[in-house]
């Protein structure tokens, strides 16, 4: 007996652990003799040190279809597409709407291209999130970079600190890269921007795609299940060659697309009565005094730790928000920051409510809380009587006053009459 509660302990604790940590099964394809494998082992050997289980395809080995799902079960939960050209090879193993059936169903995504091909697939599925890379050949040019030679962009064209906060000064080599336009979308994350005085054109002809800032060389885009894809336009940003300088940027990128990073949780979202009686035992009614409070903890990378914020808020909705309020930290231990809105007073207004925290942060996994409620109207003996009314204040005032006065109308008139005097009688005679 001791022995099967030990076993039991043994597998409660490791199916705790795997839902603490990240998705690991990741399929790579790539093309051999576009780019050999061997120039991208110094981030591949990365993943793998941290138990990512990775299955390598060369699209040209076979012309199989590659099997992402077993019936409606998802085989892999990342995927890694390197540069190929064959963009035919790649749409025969993964379909265009396999593979967005693969992202709509939690599973991560990163592609990197060449700016002399971007395989169709890889096109059209960017094109449906509202990224658009630019077309074969056409290659970011800045010709006031120190290397004219290759794309060189400084820390300077970072956007999203949860991605990657570079350090001030920090070089970053692209090579030769080609850039995306994006659409205005929530969901789309932002990282590394081009710099000012670069364009994108195709041979020097002038047909630009993309000028200045509004060209993006790292892109990112988190769907509202939190699935996160990466596009990378340089095909020698994560090569072995440029370890030295893309290092630190390359391996949180890797951390964030994966999910090893920037993923938030909320936990133990309450509300009660404001002297802590549960809605179970006391259901809320018009005007009752609540207070709401929930936790919020941030994955690492290892261990789940407080999220510190100081842009929360709690909606109290019917149909439209009710109340929207910043909620306040209230304390912590060492996982959790818990928030609180204080005390606040329910709406004079019954119906079915909705007790909601949904945090959407742009690079940070998105968080929702809600409990739907019912707030009832006041029962015919709760409603406030008489003096409590204000408005009755003049009303019953005149009551009163007609009340006195008829009383001292009364008095006066019993007290103050004159008495009756006797009357002489005297007997008439003729």
């Amino acid at each position: 007996m001791q022995f099967s509660w030990s076993f039991f302990l043994f597998v409660l604790l490791q199916a705790i652990f795997a839902l603490s940590s990240q998705s690991s099964k990741t399929l790579v394809l790539y093309d051999q003799s576009v780019e050999p494998l061997e120039d991208y082992t110094v981030y591949l050997r990365d993943l793998e040190e941290r138990d990512y289980e990775l299955e390598y395809l060369d699209i040209n080995s076979t012309s199989t279809a590659v099997d992402l799902y077993d019936k409606e079960q998802r085989l892999y939960d990342n995927i890694i597409i390197l540069p190929t050209k064959g963009g035919k090879n790649l749409a025969r193993h993964v379909p265009i709407k396999q593979l967005i059936r693969f992202f709509e169903n939690e599973g991560n995504v990163l592609c990197m291209t060449s700016p002399g091909a971007v395989p169709n697939t890889i096109r059209l599925f960017l094109n449906e999130l509202g990224i658009y890379p630019s077309p074969k050949g056409h290659v970011v040019h800045d010709y006031f970079s120190s290397s004219p030679d290759e794309l060189v962009v400084s820390s300077d064209h970072l956007l999203n600190g949860h991605v990657y906060n570079g350090k001030k000064g920090e070089q970053f080599v692209l090579g030769e890269s080609s850039a995306a336009l994006l659409e205005n979308r929530e969901q789309i994350v932002p990282i590394l921007n081009a710099p000012r005085t670069s364009f994108t054109d195709f041979k020097g002809k002038g047909n630009s795609w993309t000028s200045g800032t509004q060209g993006f060389l790292v892109v990112g885009f988190q769907n509202l299940n939190n699935a996160r894809l990466v596009w990378i336009g340089s095909n020698d940003f994560l090569k072995n060659k440029n370890q030295d300088a893309n290092q630190e940027f390359a391996k949180e990128l890797l951390k964030w697309t994966f999910k090893e990073k920037s993923v938030v949780k909320s936990v133990h979202a309450v509300h009660s009565h404001v002297d802590g009686t549960d809605y179970d035992e006391v259901p809320y009614k018009v005007k009752d005094k609540v207070v709401y409070s929930v936790g919020f903890s941030e994955w690492n990378g290892e261990k789940w730790v407080p999220h510190i914020t100081d842009d929360l808020q709690f909606e109290l909705r019917q149909v439209d928000p009710y109340y929207r309020l910043t909620l306040k930290p209230s304390g912590n231990d060492s996982e959790t920051q818990y928030y609180t809105t204080g005390e606040f007073i329910l709406p004079d207004r019954h119906g079915v409510f909705t007790f909601l925290t949904d945090y959407r942060k742009i690079g940070l996994s998105s968080t929702t809380d809600k409990d739907v409620k019912a707030i009832r109207h006041l029962a015919n003996d709760e409603y406030p009587r008489s003096w409590e009314i204000s408005n009755s204040w003049v009303y019953l005032s005149a009551v009163c006053g007609v009340i006195v006065a008829w009383i001292f109308f009364v008095v006066s008139f019993v007290t103050t009459s004159s008495v009756g005097r006797k009357l002489e009688t005297f007997k008439k005679t003729n």
